[in-house]
């Protein structure tokens, strides 16, 4: 049952691009406000969600043995945060997350929201080959395929954008962004020994919200032209935010890495089928071979971590 939630979830989470882009062409707003809406119009939810969970019994800390691993069949690896306070964490993740999402809005209103989802979903490889800098243990030998995979796969993404520099930056600004998200997943994955879903996701969102306000400010484009703006804000804020993230921050405790590392996989699959069929973004034959190679790519570094 467990994977049937992540699965739905992941399938929920490929949504996010869609609603970003459609929220651009019908309502004119920009991609920082739809990312501080979402924040936003989930925050009070969310927050009323963790004093509701407060009021009934309290929740045990997860044991230290069914904490995600990043490395499977080996020793866990140092934790860099740990001696952060269990407010920095928060404000930590809260940050990596806002950033995450100013660079990966971005990339779907410039490039290809296949593509910009592809990217951000990195994090990863990128969460390995930093744990390899820091501790200097190699991870599985799988993982270089995976790496090799990836990387080719995103090359044949990438090459028809070559010749067009606002979806070249747009390929760019969804690779950075899994820089950010590689470092949201550390910081969430370290603050989840000290608190319940409900009482992080509710902090993380909520500050998250505070650091998008400026840049949603910045930008000009913070209210939608259009009432249909509202309805693609409520669908990122109810569907994405709190039934994607949360329903998978909640489903990946309870599953084996395996399960999780398959599972997850949705999310960018189903995403390329969303910007297909609802934006009419269909990949070439190469690219779909690039995306094909990505997603491969991502599973077998997830399973040489």
């Amino acid at each position: 049952m467990d994977f049937l939630v992540l699965l739905g979830g992941g399938a929920v989470l490929g949504l996010a691009g869609v609603f970003v882009r459609l929220a651009d062409t019908t309502a004119h707003l920009g991609p920082f406000a739809s990312a501080f809406w979402r924040m936003t119009l989930a925050a009070p939810l969310l927050v009323a969600w963790a004093v509701f969970t407060r009021r009934g019994a309290p929740v045990a800390a997860p044991a230290a043995s069914g904490s995600p691993q990043w490395f499977s069949r080996r020793p866990a690896p140092p934790a860099p945060l740990a001696g952060w306070s269990t407010a920095a964490l928060a404000g930590f993740a809260a940050a990596m997350f806002a950033l995450d999402l100013v660079f990966f809005h971005l990339a779907v209103v410039w490039t290809a929201v296949g593509n910009a989802t592809l990217e951000s979903n990195f994090a990863p490889v990128l969460i390995t080959l930093a744990f390899w800098a820091l501790t200097r243990r190699a991870p599985q030998p799988v993982f270089a395929a995976g790496l090799v995979a990836a990387v080719g796969g995103a090359a044949l993404m990438i090459g028809p954008n070559l010749g067009h520099t606002r979806a070249l930056l747009g390929d760019v600004c969804g690779l950075v962004s899994a820089v950010f998200y590689a470092a949201y997943q550390v910081g969430v994955q370290q603050a989840r020994q000290r608190l319940a879903t409900a009482p992080l996701m509710a902090a993380v969102t909520t500050l998250a919200a505070l650091v998008l306000l400026p840049f949603a400010v910045a930008e000009g484009r913070m209210w939608p032209t259009a009432a249909i703006g509202w309805v693609w804000m409520a669908a990122l804020a109810l569907l994405v935010q709190i039934g994607g993230q949360v329903v998978i921050a909640y489903a990946v405790r309870r599953l084996s890495p395996v399960l999780s590392s398959v599972g997850l996989l949705v999310q960018p699959a189903m995403a390329v089928v969303y910007a297909w069929l609802l934006l009419g973004e269909a990949l070439s034959p190469l690219q779909g071979v690039g995306a094909v190679l990505v997603l491969g790519g991502i599973y077998l570094a997830r399973k040489g971590m």
